[in-house]
């Protein structure tokens, strides 16, 4: 198993970072990584992803979510064809860091025979691209008050 994982700390509030991360509709104006997204955000249901790599092509596929707690978890699993041949665990997990500070994990466990070939450093490039956007969009919204 090959696990990815990034982290990023956004100043603002783990509800306005969910708010942000939970609006597929609005992915194609700040996700470098994911930059499409739709379908609905309940636990089991499929969610149509395009999967953008730096200098590569784009993916789709659909995943299915595995987890949803609102303002601290966001999970999905992708698999080729089979669990064995490739399967990929994206989690997004909120930590908060006081009222109005947030640390985003972005991880991703791959699994299977073909997970081998996620080795290069590409994969926490576009990991990275994604946290850093994510931050800049959430931090330039105007807060509500």
């Amino acid at each position: 198993m090959r696990t990815i994982r990034t982290a990023v700390e956004i100043d603002a509030s783990p509800s306005a970072v969910w708010d942000v991360l939970t609006d597929f509709s609005s992915y194609p104006a700040w996700n470098p990584h994911v930059p499409h997204a739709s379908g609905d955000l309940r636990v089991g249901e499929a969610v149509d992803i395009v999967v953008r790599r730096e200098g590569g092509k784009d993916r789709s596929m659909t995943v299915t979510i595995t987890a949803l707690e609102p303002e601290r978890r966001l999970e999905w699993v992708g698999k080729l064809l089979s669990p064995r041949l490739f399967e990929g665990r994206h989690t997004l997990e909120l930590e908060p860091l006081g009222e109005e500070r947030t640390r985003l994990v972005n991880r991703e466990e791959l699994s299977g025979v073909f997970a081998r070939f996620a080795t290069t450093d590409e994969p926490e490039r576009d990991y990275e691209a994604m946290n850093r956007a994510l931050k800049t969009r959430v931090e330039r919204a105007p807060s509500i008050a």
